[in-house]
């Protein structure tokens, strides 16, 4: 439960932080689009971007620059790496351009962060769903059960059920656990179990599974399995063991992930040097995307350099191993 209460906190805690980051980023991307496409001129645009971008990068991405600061430090880098330094550069150049001849990036670094933690809240909400099936599991299982103790029926809760007990089972009454039927003929709805919708008959000597239902006779039933061995415990054992452990293919990603970022930030620092020192080649390689509205091969060198170099930061965020493939493996999980 206290597990699955802070998941379900983790989940609320991201939503909020993805809504109050859009609130922000949300119109800087329209002024963006209008500054871009339209000739209207709005007054002060630097300063906008500045102060819209700072509770967007400072206050509901701070999570994710401390993960990207702490990954760096210890040299153990991850998905955040990425976002950190190519926000934050963004971010820089809007301070800079009131004592360089660059371009003011703020806006783009804010609307770079919305979008991730868009992604970090469908990764939570996918935990919380898969939460949410184990909690709908649990459930399945019967609260109490009537046994047969010195020769009279007795009502007590499913944890104190001992192996051999003797469970009555009335019509539409669930099976406490796992056993053997010893008395009684009846049809069981092993849906739960099965998928099948048609009952299962059963009679003495038959095998039946806690949690399904009787459905039109008396059973006495023999208890064979209780506590974490019966068959609903294995079930929720196994959807927890698949949610906590990770797949050969998420091992890859972490393997790749270690040595991919640091590529990533050499290619940066590569990028923008190859800028600075031969901006005509690059600017002719450049032209051929020229039909792209957002790149003004007249701005400054040093414009041309930290756009290219934040872009390769930015795009090389593969998201497909940072949150692709544990969200994937928790939704199914929880489906199955």
């Amino acid at each position: 439960e206290e597990a699955e209460d802070s998941e379900i906190k983790e989940m609320n805690d991201a939503m909020k932080r993805m809504a109050y980051s859009w609130v922000f980023a949300l119109p800087l991307g329209i002024i963006m689009i209008l500054d871009m496409f339209t000739s209207l001129k709005i007054p002060y645009l630097d300063y906008v971007f500045i102060v819209f971008a700072i509770p967007v990068l400072f206050v509901f991405g701070w999570k994710t620059y401390v993960s990207g600061v702490k990954s760096a430090r210890y040299v153990a880098f991850n998905m955040d790496s990425l976002i950190f330094l190519g926000t934050f550069i963004a971010f820089l150049t809007g301070l800079l351009k009131f004592v360089l001849p660059i371009e003011n990036y703020a806006a783009i670094g804010a609307m770079i962060m919305a979008f991730h933690l868009t992604g970090r809240y469908v990764e939570a909400k996918a935990r919380g769903r898969a939460s949410q099936a184990i909690k709908k599991l649990l459930r399945l299982g019967a609260k109490s059960a009537n046994i047969i103790v010195k020769g009279k029926e007795k009502q007590v809760p499913i944890s104190e059920i001992k192996i051999g007990d003797i469970m009555i089972i009335r019509p539409g009454e669930k099976i406490p656990t796992d056993g053997v039927v010893v008395k009684g003929e009846s049809a069981v709805d092993e849906s739960m179990v099965s998928g099948e919708s048609l009952p299962v008959e059963k009679k003495k000597n038959s095998k039946v599974i806690g949690a399904t239902i009787n459905q039109d006779g008396v059973l006495y039933v023999k208890a064979e399995k209780i506590g974490k061995d019966t068959f609903l415990s294995q079930i929720i054992k196994l959807v927890e063991e698949a949610q906590g452990s990770k797949i050969p293919i998420q091992e890859f990603a972490n393997k790749v992930t270690s040595y991919f970022v640091p590529v990533v930030i050499g290619i940066t620092v590569l990028t923008f040097l190859v800028w600075l020192f031969f901006p005509e080649v690059m600017k002719n390689i450049a032209s051929y995307f020229s039909f792209l509205p957002w790149i003004n091969l007249n701005a400054g060198i040093i414009t041309l350099a930290l756009f290219a170099s934040i872009a390769v930061l930015v795009i090389a965020c593969p998201c497909a191993l940072g949150l692709a493939t544990p969200t994937v493996l928790m939704v199914g999980s929880g489906l199955g």
